[in-house]
């Protein structure tokens, strides 16, 4: 109910060598995430009721967590492949491979700069928003893929979906991934995404829609990264060097 900063209780879960790196509450428990292994935290008893290990390779530690009803996906360190679990079985339903998607998208890229990119490719962020899980990765490429149904008695997901890449992204790694949800507003506040004179996009109003009408709220997917890149485009930019390495967020209507 409240706070209480001056008696907190302390639980352990994790150690000094493998700590606490990820927390998600999900399915009426937290899950802290401890190296490469998954502590389902009680948080009436707060006690570790169950844990697990999402993969064999103790040298991958768990990056990211995102869940999405029943399923909860998780990505390891310097891994391109993620991982789904049931959230009350703890079960691996499947497992995806980035690799591919991502290499599509970097076809048009320079030879050197898609072999730097292929090379020390991982998942860098995950985000489950309604019907999707976006995927971050460290070329910078976003993906999206449908979120299969999970049940409460699926034992394994046969049909994996597939990721596909979404054509704006980042030029370095894509950092982060998160959404709001936009409140009602009038058609002339709504945010309009327009091509600006380098390419890149900006937010801008769009004055010729003055109008009262109201707009259902929406939801804003954002990633945030160094660098915007269009990887539909074959060229380089004229301002590549010097806004690679400037931070840009890039947003969506979902």
């Amino acid at each position: 109910g409240g706070w209480n900063t001056t008696d907190p209780y302390i639980v352990s879960v994790g150690t000094a060598a493998t700590p606490v790196t990820r927390m998600l509450p999900i399915a009426g428990r937290l899950w802290c995430s401890c190296h490469n292994a998954i502590k389902i935290l009680n948080t009436s008893s707060l006690q570790v009721e169950h844990s697990f290990h999402v993969n064999a390779d103790s040298s991958r530690s768990v990056s990211c967590i995102a869940v999405s009803g029943l399923g909860v996906w998780i990505s390891l360190q310097n891994s391109a492949v993620i991982r789904l679990f049931h959230a009350t079985t703890y079960e691996c339903l499947c497992d995806s491979n980035m690799a591919p998607a991502v290499t599509k998208m970097l076809s048009s890229c320079d030879d050197i700069i898609r072999q730097h990119k292929a090379a020390c490719l991982r998942v860098t962020s995950l985000l489950a928003c309604k019907d999707l899980l976006w995927v971050g990765t460290s070329a910078g490429v976003v993906l999206t893929m449908p979120l299969p149904h999970v049940a409460p008695s699926t034992m394994k997901i046969n049909n994996i979906p597939t990721a596909t890449g979404v054509p704006h992204g980042h030029t370095g790694h894509v950092r982060f991934l998160t959404f709001v949800e936009t409140a009602p507003a009038t058609v002339s506040d709504t945010l309009m995404v327009r091509p600006s004179s380098h390419h890149r996009y900006s937010l801008k109003s769009k004055p010729e829609l003055q109008s009262s009408s109201v707009t259902n709220s929406k939801l804003l997917v954002i990633s945030g990264g160094d660098g915007y890149e269009d990887f539909r485009t074959t060229g380089v930019s004229e301002v590549a060097g010097r806004e690679d390495s400037t931070n840009h967020l890039l947003l969506w209507h979902v």
